[in-house]
């Protein structure tokens, strides 16, 4: 039998980057979990890593399902803004705040229930 892809990208699962705009945003939509989020860890890590100082905005808004690795790369992206001097701010769906406020790590995160112009 061989073996799965791991670099398959499920069904409605998207993550868009406007790196152009003054303040950099990457759009997630579909479910972020142990397939996914290391894309989002790649797109956030080097955005964070190119962005001298300032703010980027991870618009979760389309975000379906959130699980711990997600948090996880979350966090770990938070870890590295504040080391770079950059403002990481999360837009969060719903399921997103409800895995936030359950783990208890919003003290940790920048997060805005505004959605981004």
């Amino acid at each position: 039998m061989p073996a799965a892809d791991q670099n398959t990208t499920p069904p409605g699962f998207s993550i868009t980057l406007d790196a152009d705009a003054s303040e950099p945003r990457v759009v997630v939509t579909g479910e972020l979990d142990l397939l996914t989020s290391p894309q989002l860890q790649e797109t956030l890590g080097a955005l964070i890593t190119d962005k001298p100082s300032g703010r980027v905005v991870a618009d979760l808004t389309g975000v379906t399902f959130f699980d711990s690795s997600a948090l996880n790369v979350v966090l770990q992206a938070q870890r590295q803004a504040a080391e770079k001097e950059v403002e990481l701010e999360l837009v969060p769906s719903p399921q997103v705040s409800r895995v936030i406020e359950l783990t208890g790590v919003a003290e940790h995160l920048s997060v805005s229930e505004e959605p981004p112009a």
